[in-house]
C-alpha cells in the first residue's frame, strides 16, 4: 500500500470550490476542462514533488497572463496507479520509472471572473 493513501485528505477545499473528495457524485475531477496537463517526474528523484509543483505554478502564472483559467490538481500518482493508468502512460511513452505528481487544467471561464477571497489572517508571519 502506498504511504500517500494513509494521509487524511477528507477535508474540503472550500464551500465555493467543491472537489471529488467533498462530493462523491462528481464524476469529473477535472471539472470539464478542455485541456489537462499531467506532470510526471522520475520516481527516485528526491525533489520530484517540489519541482513538479513549481512547474505547475509556472504554468498557472503564464496561463493567467494569457487570460486562460487554470487550476492545479493533486493525486496524480493515484490516478495512474491502475491497469488503465499504466496503459495510458505506456501509450504516451512515459518511462516506467516516472510517476505523475499532479495536473494543471486549462480552459476559459464560463461567465465572470470569480472575485478572490480574502486571505486568512495569521497564515503568514514576517520576521524582521
Amino acid at each position: 500500500m502506498n504511504a500517500i493513501r494513509d494521509v487524511n485528505i477528507a477535508t474540503s477545499v472550500s464551500k465555493e470550490q467543491p472537489s471529488v473528495i467533498d462530493d462523491p457524485t462528481m464524476k469529473d475531477g477535472f471539472y470539464g476542462a478542455p485541456t489537462v496537463i499531467a506532470i510526471f517526474s522520475q520516481e527516485n528523484f528526491l525533489f520530484k514533488t517540489a519541482d513538479a509543483f513549481c512547474m505547475a505554478e509556472n504554468i498557472v502564472l503564464q496561463a493567467t497572463e494569457l487570460g486562460i483559467a487554470s487550476c492545479i490538481i493533486s493525486r496524480g500518482e493515484e490516478t495512474f496507479d491502475s491497469e488503465e493508468g499504466r496503459a495510458l502512460m505506456k501509450e504516451w511513452g512515459v518511462p516506467d520509472n516516472y510517476v505523475c505528481q499532479g495536473f494543471v487544467i486549462l480552459g476559459y471561464i464560463d461567465g465572470e471572473q470569480p472575485v478572490s477571497k480574502p486571505r486568512k489572517t495569521g497564515r503568514v508571519q514576517i520576521i524582521e
